[in-house]
């Protein structure tokens, strides 16, 4: 399989070149020895207090798919133990090309930055306080608590700059990404005719009155974001549900961790020239 991908690595960095995207775990097959590889690269890198842990995955091939769960999710959070401490950012980007590189038209480039301010102009703003972060519903759910000092609707590509902060933040913030974003931007949706059986089945597991959380899919704390296919934001699956946020057009997700005395989130959601 060493045909299928090459890493390049340094002290605090490294590059997978790969003929494929990185699928998830569960999906076996030709990039199983290349998302081993880079995980044993990946743990060796750690950050200095003022440090965050950059993913960027570059390639002219388009598809869909979330930007945080090829950089992060699906290479498995445990990976990032040591170095998304302080936090982390995925990034989408398209410089790579495979004419520099043939054979690879994908790569996954991780190094180490300087924690990135926040953006100065958002497109929306809101604060919240998280009362758990295990799934998408508690983001979706504390985030609809929250108050919403700006809004304004979001088109073309964005991105999404979220500080938590609290007395014990997560260890590894790589482990809460996938349901943060998912959370924060499902909150950013109307569902203006919401499925029966998936608010039943929320209502059940979380303890909520379905009437409210009907409620609040039908009237969310902002409607910014449309999706751009006509899918409901919340289903059933299997026994339980699948949430289904429109995140076709959020090609930058980044995630500060502060220490602070009490809990708080900061959502921060702006444009992408």
């Amino acid at each position: 399989m060493a045909d299928v991908f090459r890493i390049e690595q340094s002290e605090s960095r490294v590059s997978l070149f790969s003929a494929h995207r990185m699928p998830h775990s569960s999906r076996k097959g030709p990039m199983d020895l290349a998302r081993r590889s880079l995980r044993i690269a990946l743990e060796a890198i750690k950050p200095s207090p003022g440090q965050i842990i950059e993913g960027v995955y570059s390639s002219q091939e388009e598809g869909f798919f979330d930007v945080e769960n090829v950089v992060f999710y699906n290479i498995e959070s445990a990976t990032f133990r040591n170095s998304a401490g302080n936090g982390l950012r995925a990034r989408r980007c398209r410089l790579h090309s495979e004419a520099n590189s043939p054979g690879f038209p994908h790569m996954l480039d991780y190094r180490l930055i300087s924690k990135p301010e926040m953006p100065e102009y958002s497109l929306v703003h809101l604060n919240f306080t998280p009362a758990g972060l295990n799934n998408v519903f508690d983001v979706w759910w504390a985030v609809g608590s929250g108050q919403a000092i700006s809004t304004g609707p979001v088109t073309g590509t964005y991105g999404i700059y979220v500080e938590l902060g609290g007395s014990a933040p997560p260890k590894n913030p790589a482990g809460k990404i996938k349901p943060l974003f998912d959370g924060i931007i499902a909150s950013l949706q109307q569902e203006a005719w919401p499925d029966a059986e998936a608010v039943e089945r929320l209502s059940q597991k979380n303890q909520v009155d379905g009437a409210l959380i009907e409620a609040r899919l039908k009237n969310p704390i902002v409607s910014a974001i449309r999706p751009k296919k006509p899918k409901p934001l919340v289903l059933p699956f299997r026994t339980g549900v699948q949430w289904h946020p429109a995140d076709d057009l959020c090609e930058e997700c980044t995630l500060i961790v502060t220490q602070t005395p009490t809990p708080i989130c900061n959502v921060y959601v702006y444009a992408l020239v």
